[in-house]
């Protein structure tokens, strides 16, 4: 009797734990990024941090209008040796659609725990990549889930070309626009995330952005295919047996 009496007291701790925490999600505030392409940092030696000050005067991604400075957060970053850094990165509060911005450094790649030259030169498979202190898996998996999302890339990056010149893209960047970047830009990895997530393209852990393009018949996100295409094909091998 005390052992059911036990259980039921922990389910209900539970329960309320979770309905405590949906409410939290429910009240918290939207979030997003913007980032930087010119910016200095101020080094504390007293505390051991750099603050990321942007030269601009930046708006937001999403609806264009003002941000205000709010608070801050802290952002540890690695480099190939693995030296971590410590950052303090402000987060802008937009005036319209009361989304709350962390203001990042085109250094920083979004959720990840290296800089972003670290990964470009893995991805690009140079000598420095050898350097890198990251582990085999950590490595494979950076080439993995940007090999699977590069497609998608590719996609939202042509469209954000074309309504930014506002004329017809040529064939080649349609077709090439990873290479596109890698031969404008040295730090390419960081100016086409620049270039998607200012436009408002919502980036998620793994190279991989929220709501796939229309065109995009995979679902890139989780490699699979859309539940749609499933359906049909089973229809289809229904009719053939």
């Amino acid at each position: 009797m005390a052992d059911i009496i036990f259980v039921k007291r922990k389910v209900a701790a539970v329960l309320i734990h979770r309905r405590k925490l949906i409410s939290y999600r429910r009240n918290q505030l939207p979030y997003g990024m913007i980032i930087v392409s010119s910016f200095k940092l101020k080094y504390n030696k007293e505390s051991d941090i750099f603050t990321v000050v942007s030269l601009l005067t930046n708006c937001c991604p999403l609806c264009s209008g003002s941000v205000y400075h709010r608070d801050n957060k802290t952002r540890y970053l690695k480099n190939a040796n693995g030296d971590r850094c410590r950052f303090s990165l402000r987060r802008m509060l937009c005036e319209l659609c009361k989304t709350l911005h962390t203001e990042i450094p085109e250094i920083i790649q979004p959720y990840k725990h290296y800089d972003s030259e670290t990964i470009q030169s893995v991805l690009d498979g140079n000598k420095e990549a050898k350097a890198c202190v990251a582990d085999d898996s950590t490595i494979r998996r950076w080439k993995k889930s940007f090999a699977e999302a590069e497609p998608d890339i590719t996609r939202r990056a042509t469209s954000v070309l074309k309504q930014e010149s506002k004329k017809a893209v040529p064939v080649k960047i349609t077709i090439l626009t990873i290479l596109y970047f890698k031969g404008m830009y040295e730090n390419w990895l960081a100016s086409i995330m620049r270039l998607l997530i200012n436009n408002g393209h919502k980036l998620c852990t793994r190279f991989a952005f929220l709501r796939p393009h229309p065109s995009d018949k995979i679902n890139l996100r989780f490699n699979t295919k859309p539940k749609e295409a499933k359906n049909a094909e089973a229809i289809k091998d229904n009719q053939q047996s």
